[in-house]
């Protein structure tokens, strides 16, 4: 549980685990090994880990204080998992972070595609301004807590 978790969050974030071993000093081997749950971060860099997405060890663990192991497993995803291939507007706590130099529209709002939904987490595909370039554009996938949003609009064709 704890590997799914640290891939998670690496994911949101954007981070390889080669960017994630450069940040803690420690090998790309060692953060695959961590994800695939043949091992476990000492102490030390799981405070780091914490540090870098910015969330409590309790939350790193998957120790989300105030949200029952109920509430979670009698979510009902049939709508969620209906939008899957779709292209919608999230509203999102902090989706301007999650989705930087995303192409909006008039209106600006961050389009993005639905690819996969679970009872965590909703994975994403929009397009950005390539890093460091005026025109050049890139396609990003990324996964997103359920948590973190507040409302989907679907975008007519």
């Amino acid at each position: 549980m704890l590997g799914e978790r640290l891939m998670i969050l690496r994911k949101k974030h954007g981070y390889s685990q080669q960017e994630i071993a450069d940040m803690l000093s420690v090998s790309r081997q060692t953060i695959s090994n961590w994800e695939s749950g043949q091992g476990a971060p000492a102490l030390d860099k799981a405070c780091d880990l914490a540090r870098i997405y910015k969330i409590s060890l309790d939350e790193l663990a998957g120790n989300e204080s105030g949200v029952s192991d109920e509430k979670k497993n009698s979510q009902d995803l049939h709508i969620l998992e209906s939008l899957v291939g779709k292209t919608c507007v999230l509203d999102c706590a902090d989706l301007d972070m999650i989705t930087d130099n995303a192409e909006q529209d008039f209106a600006g709002n961050t389009k993005v595609k639905i690819l996969e939904v679970s009872k965590e987490w909703i994975k994403i595909e929009y397009v950005r301004r390539k890093e460091g370039t005026v025109f050049s554009k890139e396609t990003v996938q990324k996964l997103l807590e359920l948590s973190v949003i507040r409302g989907i609009a679907l975008e007519e064709e």
